[in-house]
């Protein structure tokens, strides 16, 4: 699996749209890259990137992590 640090993210909110916003770039990327979330998945998205760190996105499962995964580690593997 290829996995990618998360180096700088933002949080928005539209308020015409009443839409909420994720920001994030990639490592090597230069690309910001847009998320809209529920209210719901704004405030967990928004807890994980301001209190867990570093984050990290698995660019082919397209998933965020609040750390590298063991290369070794399967899903439903312990971690710990």
């Amino acid at each position: 699996m290829t996995w990618k640090t998360v180096e700088h993210y933002s949080l928005g909110y539209d308020i015409q749209l009443k839409q909420f916003y994720v920001y994030y770039e990639l490592e090597g990327d230069g690309t910001a890259h847009q998320i809209s979330a529920s209210p719901e998945e704004f405030l967990g998205l928004s807890e994980m990137f301001r209190n867990e760190g570093p984050i990290s996105f698995n660019v082919e499962g397209r998933y965020f992590v609040t750390r590298v995964p063991v290369q070794s580690a399967t899903v439903g593997d312990s971690l710990l």
